[in-house]
């Protein structure tokens, strides 16, 4: 027992300096202090943090073209109980007219009754109590009857769509809240680099933007000093000026909700680019994805849009020879890419 009690301080002395050399290893600027991230590894982040940011943007874009269809959808449901209104107020005359002719000759009938109450509905569900009263009358009660249950239908459609509305202007701060955020945490993670660093990432972006621009020359040219790309390809009509219109943005950066000129999102730019051609598109990839006639990938034409992600959040164009143009992400230029560099959906044809 003695040796046991002499081991315990020696022990305990150890452990302390082991604790000790394991704080040193940890303290700032020590040896054994977790490394930085590399470039590359700060690269990779940011541009998952913008490809992130750029599906939330076209939520936010879905969002906002749902959202003007929802209000075009209240506006008719306004419109029409504004004219059931109308229709109630002109008929109101005529009721009255008939509830004194029934009080002067010995009270209110009891038909009369059920039609000035709140709900029109027990009116229609005892029809059989209009045999009471002359056909002119009938006709006159069934009428207005059928006029206030279309108002009350009416009201509730229109409580309903203001409903679908607001929740979809909900969707939309959300979206954008979304967005921000991981901007603000790519700009954070650079901000952790130093100055040399970050103009080398600067660098890549530009590169790899460049080389994207450089794709449609390669086939006409090995020269290192390549103009800008314009498309000679074998579209035609409007599916041509659409091709054209979206070379010429080729270097424009993304910007989240952009639809040109000079900056674009994807859906932004597909929108801009067929919009040259007079061709009508919403600014959102998963419902232009809905507005044209869909086509498989064996049958592709230059000019057609094709769409990327489930659920779909990403929007190009195909421009032949398996290549498309597209605007990636925030931090990136309208460029040329493979059509399979995405994880491919499908296609349509506006």
């Amino acid at each position: 027992m003695a040796s046991t009690r002499r081991t315990r301080p020696a022990l305990c002395a150890l452990a302390s300096c082991v604790a000790a050399l394991m704080a040193l290893a940890v303290l700032p600027g020590s040896a054994a202090a977790t490394p930085r991230p590399t470039l590359r590894q700060v690269q990779r982040q940011v541009d998952r943090l913008n490809q992130q940011a750029g599906d939330a943007a076209e939520r936010y874009n879905d969002a906002r073209v749902r959202l003007g269809q929802a209000n075009r959808r209240l506006r008719i449901v306004r419109h029409r109980l504004r004219a059931q209104e109308a229709a109630i107020a002109a008929m109101q005359g005529q009721v009255g007219r008939l509830a004194a002719a029934s009080y002067k000759s010995g009270g209110v009938d009891s038909t009369l009754q059920i039609l000035l109450a709140d709900d029109p509905e027990s009116f229609l569900q005892s029809a059989a109590a209009l045999s009471q009263l002359g056909r002119q009358q009938s006709d006159a009660l069934l009428k207005v009857a059928l006029a206030r249950k279309g108002l009350a239908t009416a009201r509730l459609a229109a409580a309903q769509q203001r409903a679908r509305s607001e929740a979809i202007t909900v969707e939309i701060a959300e979206q954008k809240k979304a967005v921000e955020g991981k901007l603000a945490q790519a700009t954070a993670l650079l901000s952790t680099l130093k100055a040399e660093q970050r103009a080398r990432l600067a660098a890549i972006t530009r590169a790899a933007s460049n080389r994207g621009q450089a794709v449609a020359s390669r086939s006409r040219s090995d020269s290192a000093d390549l103009p800008e790309p314009t498309y000679d390809g074998p579209a035609s009509g409007r599916a041509a000026e659409a091709i054209k219109t979206a070379f010429a943005q080729l270097g424009d950066p993304y910007v989240f909700g952009a639809a040109g000129p000079g900056a674009f999102d994807c859906s932004g730019l597909t929108m801009f680019a067929w919009g040259s051609a007079g061709v009508s598109l919403p600014h959102s990839s998963a419902a232009q994805y809905s507005s044209g006639r869909h086509v498989s990938e064996s049958d592709l034409q230059p000019g057609d849009l094709v769409f990327y992600y489930s659920p779909i959040s990403h929007v190009g164009m195909y421009i032949g020879g398996g290549r498309i143009i597209h605007a990636p992400h925030p931090g990136r230029s309208v460029e040329i890419v493979s059509l399979h560099m995405m994880p491919y959906v499908g296609a349509t044809r506006p």
